[in-house]
């Protein structure tokens, strides 16, 4: 019975893990269809990555109105290629899939370019339900693969993405396209998002992945 509880929460232990790091997986996917977005934007699109995302992005021209503030930096543009390069191609398991994370993720991105995955859902004929169960049991897919390979991920631009992301773990899409902001709600350029250290949510989160990594740093031993 003990070897069965210890079974049971190694079982557990792992489980909380891959759910943490499919969060940070799904951040790296939209901050990836964000960064290729801009990098097509100023025409500097490597031929290499453009071949590797699916074709759901719109043409350069689409572009022509859009003022682009954001430049994406280095060490961007290299978690990127690893997600299109290694996460997409390696751990994705088809083509299906793979044209899911992608256009889910650019439609994060850039909803008012693209329009909301419920719109290319009603459009190409696929259920939508089923595609977002698809799309997160892909997320804990990759997030398990690399947690055998590597216990530590690099995370994403958190104060870039944010905004970009859904409200909710359950909630898969923005509905809407959201309403032009009043000028009294510009924030300046150099402003950072406000996280609350005393949250008991990401208190909860630090610890587990604490334990996590004491966890696997005595397996290697």
């Amino acid at each position: 019975m003990h070897r069965n509880a210890l079974q049971n929460d190694d079982l557990s232990e792992r489980a909380a893990e891959v759910a943490d790091l499919s969060l940070i997986v799904r951040g790296r996917f939209v901050e990836a269809a964000d960064t290729m977005i801009h990098l097509n934007v100023r025409g500097v699109r490597p031929d290499q990555m453009r071949s590797l995302w699916p074709d759901v992005l719109p043409e350069p021209t689409d572009y022509a109105d859009i003022r682009v503030r954001y430049r994406p930096n280095a060490a961007a543009i290299s978690r990127a290629e690893e997600v299109l390069q290694d996460w997409l191609l390696i751990h994705a398991r088809d083509e299906e899939r793979r044209i899911l994370l992608s256009r889910w993720s650019v439609c994060l991105a850039a909803p008012h370019i693209v329009g909301s995955f419920r719109d290319f859902c009603v459009r190409t004929g696929r259920v939508r339900r089923t595609a977002e169960r698809r799309i997160q049991s892909e997320f804990r897919n990759v997030a398990d693969a690399l947690l055998a390979i590597s216990p530590r991920l690099q995370e994403p631009d958190w104060s870039r993405i944010s905004p970009m992301m859904p409200n909710s773990a359950g909630s898969l899409e923005r509905v809407k396209t959201p309403h032009a902001k009043h000028e009294t709600h510009w924030l300046p350029e150099d402003a950072k998002p406000v996280f609350d250290a005393a949250n008991p949510e990401l208190a909860a989160l630090a610890k587990r992945l604490e334990r996590g990594n004491r966890r696997r740093a005595k397996m290697r031993v």
